[in-house]
């Protein structure tokens, strides 16, 4: 489920359905009802046949199916946990939301908890899924946890419940409460008790409690030996943060262990995962929360626990060149030496792609590998698919080989639950480099200050221009994109700013659109939807240069008549200055457009409120279209550059000269392509 910062109650609420994020929520206390079930009769699983095709190299799957298909019994199907019982039996939890569509895929609508067993490792699974909690209700119930107790094979799930159609009056309360709560299993996962609410387990300040979501695990050294471990997170009071639930019963009894939590206004830990050292300790990978989206390119937070679980050893930390967005991700001991004689290796399960945008950046889903208990992480790492992906959950399956469970789509990165099963040496067989390539911000600016380095998608490669280096793009997949960060913003809060974007550019295609620099989202369909951005392009075939300004009130768009299919470079400088608009080429004679002024001060704001990124050569929504409807530029680029002010036509020509000494202090970006590393 999302992190408590994306779940903020009217003003700051946010829902993801399956076409956008929608404002959202009004939820209460509630007690949760769960009922036994009976198992249904097991199915052959789909497999996926794998074929050669362009690109990094992907695991290959021993066996691929869809076990929570979207738009079946239920709208779309999240939040997936996957665990190996006593005796090998794989249960695969997921989120069943919504039957009645009235919430579609939002994280607090009528959602139940739904399960689907394998006993042959994965080759077969029950033929349609039984509903563990909220069968007879239309609760929000989800974070399935589970945890097995390898003594008495008992399996504890805990879970998150709220009423999602309870409006309660109080704001301080913020228009809901979540709840914990656990069900056992003695069978297998054949049959489930009666929900057991777990107070202890939630703090009376908190408005938003969370379990996992993901496994749980069981510590197996001296110490703490036989102890259950679960993470949560929570939010109220004014904090927000992660904690560890444990059972030193197998799961009988609960509870409240280490708890970490800062102001909410800042970076806070949640959804966190778990595993166990190899010298007893605990290892805690988190979701960094959304506040810091667009002030860090570190999405992933670590802490450590030297007691069990009872405390955190030190605040959580940023964790380094672990490049990933916002999501849910797993950890799982692969090897111990005092387990099976090998070196320590713990698996992290997550998306690879860097950036700050749930739904663009959560792709290329992932495993990495840490040899030194989590301090460090390895760039290279083994694709489970390229497509988008979000939350993910890895276990160990009885044969020795690895399952995951994960959420994946089509044009957004869930809705369909996926169970995969594949071998150590399938992973290694398809182990590739993950961390793309950068090329760097090359603007003066002050000691300590990161620059805004575009990371190099496709396989763009540096050419020349003149006497220095310029950015080849091939047409088919290049282009670089720029992680959101503050200097990238072209407004201030709540306040339209003026801009400068400036560029050369050597055309080789003589048809279709070809973008050049793209920022921020897309075009809303029409007024009042959202799609703030600007763009400037080129469109050879038409003989025009053509930009954008994207408000929460419409596009208004300039268009300047130019020749530029002579093989020569050509320089564009596109300005926006107050409501007015120009663009020109070489120096010339601009075209000019005028905005409409709306009625709010905020009406004609570019920038986001939320995360984005900039685009160089490509548009945002590549690769989500066919190649081949204007998405890519092919040719050369050079000198990209953005200032947070309108320049006049004297500081343009010398930007076009060269010279590096224009408007230094409102310079926010310089491409000058001069490495790649």
């Amino acid at each position: 489920m999302l992190p408590l910062s994306e779940r903020r109650p009217p003003g700051g609420a946010r829902r993801f359905a399956l076409s956008a994020w929608l404002c959202a929520l009004s939820l209460a206390v509630l007690a949760a009802v769960a009922f036994a079930v009976t198992p249904q009769t097991p199915a052959a699983a789909t497999t996926t046949t794998t074929t050669a095709v362009a690109g990094p190299p992907t695991i290959t799957p021993q066996v691929s199916t869809t076990l929570f298909p979207a738009r079946g019994t239920y709208y779309c199907t999240r939040i997936p946990a996957l665990v190996t019982t006593k005796t090998g039996v794989l249960l695969a939890f997921a989120e069943g939301r919504d039957r009645d569509v009235a919430t579609g895929c939002d994280d607090v609508g009528d959602n139940d908890i739904i399960l689907k067993r394998s006993t042959d490792g994965g080759k077969t699974w029950d033929e349609a899924p039984t509903v563990v909690v909220g069968g007879g209700d239309s609760l929000a119930h989800g974070n399935p946890a589970p945890v097995v107790d390898g003594v008495t094979g008992r399996i504890t799930l805990l879970y998150s419940s709220s009423d999602w159609n309870h409006n309660r009056a109080d704001p301080d309360r913020k228009g809901y409460d979540r709840t914990v709560h656990a069900v056992h299993s003695m069978d297998g996962g054949l049959t489930w008790s009666a929900s057991v609410p777990q107070p202890q387990l939630d703090d009376p300040a908190w408005f938003w409690v969370s379990t996992g979501p993901g496994h749980g695990i069981q510590l197996s050294r001296a110490g703490h030996h036989g102890r259950l471990v679960v993470p949560g997170d929570h939010r109220g009071g004014g904090k927000a943060g992660g904690q560890l639930y444990y059972s030193d019963d197998g799961g009988l009894t609960w509870h409240m262990g280490a708890v970490s939590e800062t102001p909410d206004t800042g970076s806070y830990p949640a959804e966190l995962t778990v595993a166990e050292t190899v010298d007893g300790g605990l290892h805690v990978n988190a979701r960094n929360s959304e506040i810091t989206r667009c002030a860090t390119n570190e999405h992933r937070l670590t802490a450590t626990s030297t007691d069990g679980g009872a405390t955190f050893a030190a605040p959580f930390a940023p964790v380094a060149n672990l490049d990933t967005s916002p999501v849910y991700g797993s950890l799982l001991r692969l090897h111990a030496p005092d387990h099976d004689g090998k070196p320590a290796q713990l698996l992290y399960s997550g998306s690879s792609r860097l950036g700050p945008n749930p739904l663009e950046d959560r792709r290329e889903l992932a495993i990495r590998s840490s040899f030194d208990e989590g301090k460090t992480w390895e760039t290279r790492g083994s694709l489970v698919t390229t497509a988008r992906a979000g939350y993910s959950d890895l276990t160990a399956l009885s044969d020795g080989s690895l399952g995951i469970l994960y959420e994946t789509a089509g044009n957004i990165p869930h809705g369909n639950v996926v169970f995969e099963a594949f071998t150590e040496q399938g992973m290694k067989d398809a182990k590739t480099e993950l961390r793309r390539p950068r090329t760097a911000d090359t603007r003066e600016r002050p000691a300590g200050t990161p620059g805004n380095h575009a990371v190099i998608h496709g396989g763009a490669q540096l050419g020349t221009r003149l006497s220095g280096k310029a950015m080849e793009f091939d047409g088919q997949d290049d282009y670089l994109r720029l992680v959101c960060s503050p200097t990238l913003r072209v407004d201030s809060p709540g306040k339209a700013g003026d801009f400068t974007v400036t560029a050369w550019f050597l055309p080789k295609a003589t048809t279709g659109a070809l973008p050049i620099v793209w920022a921020y989202g897309m075009p809303g369909s029409e007024p009042p939807k959202k799609g703030r951005h600007f763009s400037v392009r080129a469109e050879p075939e038409a003989g025009v240069l053509r930009a954008t300004v994207g408000t929460d009130i419409g596009s208004t768009e300039v268009t300047l008549p130019a020749v530029y299919d002579d093989d020569a470079w050509h320089h564009v400088v596109f300005t926006r200055k107050g409501l007015t608009l120009s663009l020109a080429m070489d120096g010339g004679i601009p075209a000019t457009a005028v905005m409409p002024a709306g009625t709010k001060v905020t009406d004609t704001v570019v920038t986001p409120d939320g995360q984005f990124n900039v685009h160089i050569g490509a548009r945002p929504d590549f690769p989500n279209q066919p190649v081949g409807v204007g998405q890519l530029f092919h040719g050369t680029l050079d000198d990209v550059r953005l200032y947070g002010r309108a320049l006049d036509p004297l500081e343009a020509g010398q930007v076009k000269n060269g010279s590096l000494e224009v408007a230094k202090a409102d310079e926010r970006l310089r491409l000058g392509f001069s490495t790649i590393w």
